[in-house]
């Protein structure tokens, strides 16, 4: 609590009991300004803080449900690409046995390799698509904790401004209430 020296001549005039109500008066005019303003900064750091949350948590959820659909028709597209590949291949051996069982073991040790490779291809596919997507992930990690970051360096700048604001406005409040006083004192004294 600031300590408010009262010149002696204004003591002297108030009487020892009114300066002490008139300190004591000006003191908790001070501390209740005091709470209004840090009350004030408070639910507007909380307000933007909230804001800034809802924001982001919508766009993780948008980003996630964007990738599971991704995951599901990828997973949709290959389960439909063996189906008719293997359906084309259960055809072909079909027909391949009612001609000869020669043409029966040339045509096994080729779909074998088409096998192969097919599998290998989608194999290949799964891979790159998994590092597509974790990379996709990092990507959107490091955007969201930037953005975090910028957040917070905002919130700082503009909370040292308010602080910074709020002693230039005490020094004035002080500055005008001493001019009162002295004018009132003046008044009296003459």
């Amino acid at each position: 609590m600031p300590v408010i020296v009262v010149p002696k001549t204004l003591r002297e005039q108030l009487g020892d009991q009114a300066t002490d109500e008139l300190v004591e008066l000006l003191n908790r005019a001070l501390e209740d300004f005091r709470g209004e303003i840090l009350t004030f900064v408070e639910e507007k750091f909380e307000r933007r803080l909230s804001e800034e949350l809802a924001v982001t948590n919508r766009h993780i959820i948008e980003s996630r449900s964007a990738l599971e659909q991704r995951d599901v028709e990828t997973r949709s597209t290959l389960e439909q690409q063996i189906t008719e590949t293997r359906s084309a291949l259960e055809q072909q051996i079909a027909q391949t046995k009612a001609e000869l069982e020669q043409q029966i073991a040339q045509t096994k040790t080729e779909l074998e390799q088409q096998i192969s490779q097919t599998k290998a291809e989608l194999e290949q596919q799964i891979s790159q698509t998994k590092a597509e997507l974790e990379q996709q992930i990092a990507e959107v990690k490091a955007e969201l904790q930037a953005q975090i970051a910028e957040v917070k360096a905002e919130l700082q700048a503009q909370i040292a401004d308010v602080r910074a604001d709020l002693i230039r406005w005490m020094f004035i409040f002080w500055v005008g209430q001493l001019a009162a006083m002295i004018g009132i004192l003046y008044a009296l004294l003459r």
